[in-house]
Parts: structure tokens; C-alpha cells; sequence
């Protein structure tokens, strides 16, 4: 039966939360091996049912006993058994974890429940077919969030950490809702299967036919979705309750940081057919992406913590994949959100190592000198401006048509070739301020970089989006909806490159120090702007002004 592994996948997490909680008084710390094999059978199944939906049809169970208004569908397409693996492996390697690092905490049962209910809701979510039980799911992710994030309730931080993330998602579920019963009433069905074959056959309902304000239905649901991806996936300027993610123990903080913030990309994707029609829903979701990671990078190289760090990091990557998002790269986005997942999810179960090494082996840091002429390394600067060229002439002689690669329309192309341009670009930054004394071992290591996420990218483009939408045109389809004016879109590539180049001049200006010739009140803006960043450009202090609970004296707490 192909439907079994799947439903094995997504029923054994909620199986091991019920035994954990029943069983918790009398096996007390011995019940981490409950949710430990719940999750490890949910992984293995649901790499069973990724290998049945590649080689054959995808999974469709609509359970009975229940109107069909209300019955809940279980869909397991590509999309949905790609998510269900990442997320199965990412809690797997949690529990694990979580073993020893919650023993001796006195609410050690009921947060080996929470987690493995939160694998369930978050195994719910990915595979739900029918948009009511979605919504049920994306809401009961807001409210397991908030119950872990104010797991340590002795603590003032955590409890605020709670109510604010409970505030701001609530914002963003109450949209999914509306846009939800927006859909039902102009289209009759929740099923999004049937949902999307009634988009494939035609007419788009109108809403205020014949009045200023005329727009289709589709166009309007995704406007209103937007701010449900904006709310979930910490978009500015509702990031804010993101921060107090680090109040809670560090396996929650994994927990969101590898798959629950990665929610609005999977929303897009699951609603794609959607997205594919509305090309104002796709522009803001790209402005909006574009501000966030710009502001989110920002911010994460001004914070003196490494958990804040990784918080503004992870706001500043959500805001790159809904970037994507916004220029119909659908599949590199969920290529993105899987990659990101893995990566952050390490580097938290890694941060409580790296804090206790800094508080017990203190010692300062490496204490660098301004190289000189005669000191400064020509070959990987050289070889660094030279091979970040190289990515933005081709893209700009393919959007000119010189170059042509067969991938999918020329826009969608220049998009792949774009990200990974900018990608090799922060990569060969770090390797240049390696400031090692082999200067050619540098150089090699900038051109495989290079030419090692140029062919991830291109594999991102071509196979994996293929993989995920299979249906010749589709993913061609999402480009063409989302295409900018061929002149602008020329410009921003222009401009990007000329950004790095800028910084390439900085960084050879410095090595000789040279002094740039630069207006004399740029110097206290830096500054300015340095302090705002680093205050989170005090969006968090305005949360709190405007809290009926916060005092002045508390406005100016921080996190750390």
C-alpha cells in the first residue's frame, strides 16, 4: 500500500507524545527513547515515501467519516516528501541531542512531548491536501512555539518571548484564514488539488466588478498571504519575535531556526499555482525579501552575541529565500530552505559549545596588523575582483542574448546565475580575509568555490526544479509570471555588480592605506548607523514602548 509509509511517517511523533505523557510519571528521563524511535521509524518512513512518490503517482488519502467539506486529504506530492524528510531528520538529530541536554531539568517529560507533537503538527502541515486542516496546522505551530519558547517560565524574558511571538503570528494566521474562506467563497472547496484544477481550467471570480477598486480573487488571497509568509518567516518588520527565540533551550531554537521559519517558502511553493497567476503578489514578496535580508545581514554583523548573531542570520536568509520566492525561483527556494535548515540546525547544537569554550579558555583575539604595500597579497585580490566579474557579465550578455543557455526562459536563468554570483561573492570575501601567507593556495580555493556553488546552482535550476515541478512549462511558467522590465532588471544586476566591485576598491585601498576620499560627514552616519543596527534599528524597543505591560526601565533590556 503506498500510502502507508507516509501516514506511518506523520502518525508515530504523535503516537511518542502520547506515551511520553502518559508514561512520564513512572519512566521518568527514560521516556527521551520513546520520542527518539518515534522519529527515527517517522525518518526511515519518510524516506520510504520519497523514493514511492519519484518512482510512482503521488499519495492522496482523503479520510472518511467526515463531511467532505471537512475531511481532512493527505497529499504527499514531491514537495511534500522532500519537507517530510527534512523535517524528520532535522528532529531526529534534535532528539538526540535533547537526551543529554535536558537531563536534570525538571520539565524533561513534558519537552520530549512538546517535540514530538511539534514534529507531528509540522509532519501535519507539509503533507495537509485540504486548506482548513493547513490552517489548523499553521496555527498549532504558533501555539507549540510559543509554549516552547516560554518553556523556562521562571523566566520574565522567555514568558515575553512567548506573548510577542503569539502577538505577531497571530497577525499572520489570522490572513491565512481570511484568505482561506476568500478562496472557498469564490471557488466552493477547500481541496487544493481540486482547488488548483479549477485554476488550470479558467476564469478567475472578480471582486468589486465594475468599481475602482476591481481586482481578481487570486490576486487579492495572495496579497493577503503575504503577510502570513511575512509573520511566520520573520520578515521585516515582523521579525520582532524572533530575537526572544534564544530564551528558549537551545534544541527549540534549532527546532525553528532549521524548519519553522522556513514556513512561508513552503506556502508559496504548496500554493504555487497560485503565486504563478498574481505578479503583484510575487513583486512585494520580492521587495519585501530583498529589505529583509539586506536589513538582517546588516544587523548580524553589529551583534556581540553568537546567538544573535545566528538570529539576524537566520532573518537575514529567510529574507533571501522569500527573495527568490518573489522571482518565481520557487524550487531554489525550497533548494535553499533545505540547505539552510541543515546548517543552522548545526550551528545552534553548536553555539552552547562555543560559549562555554569562550567563557572558560578566554584569551583575546588575533591581533592583525594593517599590511603594507609590500605585505599586501595581490594574488587573491586579484583573482578575487577578477572571478566576481565573471558571473555579472554573463549575466548581463544573457540578458542581452549573446549567451545562450538552454535552462528555462533567459530571465529565469539570470536568476539562478544571480544567486550564485552573490553566493561565490560572500564565500570568496571570507576566504580573502583568511589573510593567509600562501596567497595562491587562496586563489585556488576562491576558483573551486566558484565553480563549486556555480554548478550547485545550476544543478538547483535544472534537476531539482525539474524534480519538483516535473509538468513541462510549469516551472517556466512561474519565471514568465514573475519577469521584471528587461531594462530594470539590467540595472539591478549592473548595480549589484558594481556594489562588489566597490567593495573589492575598499578592501585593496585599506591594504595600502589609502585613505578614500569620502565626504567628512559620512563618518558620524557610519557611526549612527552602526549603533541602530546594532539596537535591531529598535524595533524591539518600540514593541516594548507600546507594550501595556513594559516600564520605562525595562525598555532598554536586551537579550544576550
Amino acid at each position: 500500500m503506498q500510502s502507508l509509509p507516509a501516514i506511518v511517517s506523520i502518525i508515530a511523533p504523535l503516537v511518542a507524545s502520547g506515551l511520553i505523557a502518559l508514561l512520564g510519571t513512572s519512566w521518568g528521563e527514560r521516556v527521551a527513547a520513546i520520542g527518539i524511535w518515534a522519529v527515527a521509524i517517522s525518518a526511515g518512513s519518510a524516506l520510504v515515501s520519497l523514493y514511492q512518490v519519484v518512482q510512482f503517482d503521488p499519495v492522496l488519502v482523503k479520510l472518511s467519516g467526515l463531511p467532505d467539506a471537512v475531511a481532512p486529504i493527505v497529499l504527499v506530492d514531491r514537495l511534500a516528501a522532500v519537507m517530510m524528510v527534512l523535517i524528520t531528520g532535522v528532529s531526529l538529530v534534535i532528539h538526540v541531542y535533547s537526551r543529554r541536554y535536558m537531563q536534570g531539568d525538571r520539565g524533561y517529560v513534558k519537552f520530549f512531548s512538546l517535540t514530538s507533537l511539534l514534529t507531528f503538527v509540522l509532519l501535519s502541515l507539509v503533507t495537509s491536501g485540504h486548506l482548513l486542516w493547513l490552517f489548523a496546522a499553521w496555527h498549532a505551530v504558533t501555539w507549540l512555539l510559543t509554549t516552547l519558547l516560554s518553556f523556562n517560565d521562571a523566566s520574565p524574558a522567555a514568558r515575553r518571548a512567548g506573548r510577542t511571538t503569539l502577538r505577531v503570528q497571530g497577525i499572520g494566521d489570522a490572513a491565512l484564514l481570511c484568505g482561506i474562506l476568500l478562496l472557498y467563497q469564490a471557488f466552493g472547496t477547500f481541496d487544493i488539488p481540486a482547488l488548483f484544477q479549477t485554476l488550470k481550467a479558467g476564469a478567475v471570480p472578480m471582486f468589486g466588478a465594475g468599481t475602482w477598486w476591481e481586482t481578481d480573487v487570486v490576486s487579492a488571497v495572495t496579497l493577503l498571504l503575504v503577510l502570513s509568509i511575512m509573520t511566520k518567516s520573520a520578515q521585516f518588520p515582523f521579525h520582532i519575535w524572533l530575537p526572544g527565540t534564544i530564551e528558549a533551550p537551545t534544541p527549540v531554537s534549532a527546532m525553528l531556526h532549521a524548519g519553522i521559519v522556513n514556513a512561508g517558502g513552503f506556502l508559496v511553493n504548496r500554493l504555487a499555482p497560485l503565486y504563478g497567476l498574481a505578479p503583484d503578489a510575487l513583486y512585494v514578496l520580492f521587495v519585501i525579501g530583498a529589505l529583509t535580508a539586506l536589513i538582517g545581514a546588516s544587523t548580524m554583523l553589529t551583534q556581540p552575541s553568537i546567538k544573535r548573531t545566528l538570529v539576524y542570520s537566520t532573518m537575514g536568509q529567510m529574507g533571501y529565500m522569500v527573495m527568490e520566492c518573489g522571482l518565481g525561483a520557487f524550487a531554489l527556494a525550497i533548494f535553499h530552505l533545505c540547505a539552510h535548515g541543515l546548517f543552522k540546525a548545526t550551528l545552534f547544537l553548536n553555539s552552547g559549545a562555543n560559549i562555554h569554550k569562550a567563557r572558560t579558555e578566554f584569551k583575546l583575539p588575533e591581533q592583525h596588523t594593517v599590511r603594507d604595500a609590500t605585505g599586501f597579497a595581490l594574488m587573491p585580490w586579484a583573482t578575487g575582483l577578477g572571478i566576481t566579474l565573471i558571473l555579472p557579465l554573463l549575466i548581463l550578455l544573457m540578458a542581452h542574448g549573446l549567451v545562450n543557455i538552454p535552462l528555462f526562459e533567459a530571465q529565469g536563468t539570470t536568476i539562478f546565475l544571480f544567486f550564485a554570483w552573490v553566493t561565490s561573492a560572500q564565500a570568496i570575501f571570507s576566504l580573502y580575509r583568511i589573510n593567509a601567507v600562501g596567497s595562491w593556495k587562496v586563489s585556488l580555493t576562491m576558483i573551486a568555490a566558484l565553480a563549486f556553488i556555480g554548478f550547485t546552482y545550476l544543478w538547483a535550476g535544472e534537476s531539482f526544479t525539474h524534480f519538483l515541478y516535473p509538468e513541462p512549462g510549469e516551472a517556466a511558467a512561474y519565471f514568465q509570471a514573475a519577469a521584471w522590465n528587461e531594462m530594470l532588471f539590467e540595472a539591478f544586476v549592473a548595480l549589484a555588480a558594481l556594489a562588489i566591485v566597490g567593495v573589492w576598491v575598499v578592501l585593496y585601498a585599506k591594504a595600502h592605506g589609502f585613505g578614500l576620499l569620502l565626504p567628512a560627514w559620512l563618518d558620524p552616519l557610519r557611526t549612527r548607523l552602526y549603533v541602530a543596527f546594532l539596537n535591531g534599528l529598535y524595533v524591539e524597543d518600540l514593541l516594548r514602548a507600546l507594550s501595556p505591560r513594559s516600564t520605562p526601565s525595562t525598555w532598554r533590556k536586551r537579550a544576550t
